[in-house]
């Protein structure tokens, strides 16, 4: 039986899709840094297409591309023993992280059933973690936020269980031409929602004032423009927007 569903999922359509883009943009001018593919471009995503955006082999955005990179080069998370909470993590970063020997990895979301994780991700509310204080070296919570209601219930919980000489990277889509953060409670319309905040499931529309939410849950909050430091080229190659700041927050 386990046989025959590998041979299914193989001839899925979308894995015939995929493996035939694949083939069809092979080359080198971009390198996916999560998968190490190389190919002629990335395609195009979002519901406002951006062009070199995804990566045909694993499906990574820039914002993946750009904090795995951020990872590799600017962490100890590929070098020290390290206890790792995800938050509602990427399919991309749960197979990955899941594979790190040196660290012990915990994944959480409200509703691990909806997605494709695999049996290691826990049903867990951000805004109510069933851990104890300090339980956490590292904290990824990657473009989570946006989604919940109570972002600074959220933000408090993982200052909590985060440990004194631990780190998080909590990114969110920022609008950086907006000093405030755009939301209102009360709308509860996905179409509503689209038009004021660009995506049906978002809550909010961050301004420059994200920083202030992440201080006064207590933490430090060092904010990185990590992509300005590569060249035009370079960004082209690894697909990276120009404005994709890191949000480093430690105790």
């Amino acid at each position: 039986m386990k046989i025959i569903k590998k041979i299914k999922a193989r001839l899925h359509p979308s894995k015939i899709k995929t493996k035939i883009l694949q083939f069809t943009l092979k080359g080198n001018d971009v390198e996916c840094i999560c998968c190490g593919g190389k190919f002629l471009t990335f395609l195009p995503a979002g519901i406002v297409k951006r062009a070199n955006a995804r990566c045909p082999k694993c499906g990574a955005l820039e914002r993946h591309r750009t904090i795995w990179m951020f990872f590799k080069n600017e962490t100890n998370l590929f070098s020290s023993k390290l206890d790792v909470l995800n938050v509602a993590p990427e399919r991309l970063f749960y197979k990955k992280l899941n594979s790190i020997k040196n660290i012990s990895y915990t994944s959480i979301d409200l509703q691990p059933e909806s997605y494709d994780y695999g049996n290691k991700t826990t049903a867990m509310d951000l805004t109510d973690l069933k851990f104890e204080e300090k339980s956490f070296d590292v904290i990824i919570c990657n473009h989570v936020l946006e989604h919940i209601p109570n972002d600074a219930k959220a933000m408090s919980e993982m200052f909590r269980v985060l440990r004194q000489d631990g780190w998080a990277v909590i990114n969110v889509p920022v609008n950086n031409n907006s000093d405030t953060t755009i939301e209102d409670v009360t709308i509860n319309d996905p179409i509503k929602q689209l038009e004021l905040y660009g995506q049906p499931d978002h809550v909010r529309v961050y301004g420059k004032d994200y920083v202030t939410r992440l201080e006064n849950a207590g933490f430090k909050v060092k904010v990185i423009p990590y992509t300005k430091a590569f060249t035009h080229n370079e960004r082209f190659k690894f697909g990276f927007k120009l404005e994709e700041n890191i949000y480093l927050c430690t105790k």
